[in-house]
């Protein structure tokens, strides 16, 4: 069983440079938390499914055609986009936060013999097991910048908050969002 393209874009302008000819951008965000990351690993899933369905740009792939590069909006499915794909929980030693961003952002997102990019985007929550302050963590953003901007990564980690801090996570049902938008930067002057 494979995903389902509901529709496809050409990319052009800056998307497309950021993925021409084997490119890649990756822009990593980190907020650096304290508290309970419980929380956020156990709601991890909900939240997951519940942003997949409200941003569109979350369920897409980068597929190059020849010259051609195309922004794939997939279908909504909840076991096919498993939360997997898209979370991890990374406990450290000795590795920083630091070295995680900077591995993540230079590991090449390709497959598929280069010709194709998905996921788009993947949460991380990090912790260090050894660190003396042990309620302190970080939630990672990874976004492709072909298909996000630095704006829409902030939008991303507000709703993975609200979400995720929600006392009635549960109860939400979102509605699947079928639009794709446009990156914020070419909405604002």
């Amino acid at each position: 069983m494979s995903l389902k393209v509901t529709s496809t874009l050409e990319l052009n302008g800056n998307e497309k440079i950021f993925c021409v000819d084997g490119n890649w951008v990756i822009i990593g965000f980190a907020a650096h938390l304290t508290g309970d990351r419980s929380i956020f690993a156990t709601n991890a899933p909900h939240v997951l499914q519940s942003l997949l369905k409200r941003h569109s740009r979350m369920r897409t792939r980068v597929r190059v055609d020849g010259k051609r590069y195309l922004l794939e909006i997939l279908n909504y499915d909840s076991e096919l986009l498993s939360t997997d794909l898209f979370f991890s929980v990374v406990e450290t030693t000795n590795e920083s936060w630091q070295q995680i961003v900077e591995n993540r952002c230079n590991q090449n997102p390709y497959s598929n013999n280069g010709t194709i990019i998905f996921p788009l985007f993947h949460f991380m929550l990090v912790f260090d097991r050894d660190s003396s302050n042990e309620n302190r963590f970080h939630l990672l953003l990874f976004t492709n910048h072909c298909a996000f901007d630095s704006r829409s990564g902030f939008v991303l980690i507000n709703d993975f908050f609200t979400l995720a801090t929600s006392p009635n996570l549960l109860d939400i049902s979102e509605p699947v969002n079928a639009e794709v938008l446009p990156f914020l930067a070419q909405l604002t002057p």
